[in-house]
């Protein structure tokens, strides 16, 4: 597992969240001032996006553990954990 800061938030997550905050206020001030480019904000969004599917994927033995379920689809991208107990017959059903 990954080193954690502040209450067991990884240190990737805090990383990007310092950098997106960079690139919004860099973003900002450079000229034309005042206007935030579509590339900065898609930027932001991805440094934020793969930091919560790093820190999902990572995760995924705990949830198993704790028998939570968890999914992932690839069509509009669909990250789903739910805190309901799985049972083993449900587990076969959707295999």
């Amino acid at each position: 597992m990954a080193k954690t800061i502040f209450k067991g938030t990884p240190w990737y997550i805090h990383a990007a969240m310092i950098v997106s905050i960079a690139l919004f206020v860099v973003g900002f001030l450079i000229p034309p001032q005042g206007e935030i480019d579509g590339s900065v904000l898609t930027g932001i969004g991805e440094l934020l996006g793969g930091a919560t599917l790093i820190n999902f994927v990572c995760n995924i033995p705990a949830y198993l553990e704790a028998g939570m379920k968890a999914k992932i689809s690839h069509g509009q991208t669909t990250v789903t954990v739910t805190g309901d107990k799985v049972n083993d017959s449900e587990l076969d059903e959707e295999n």
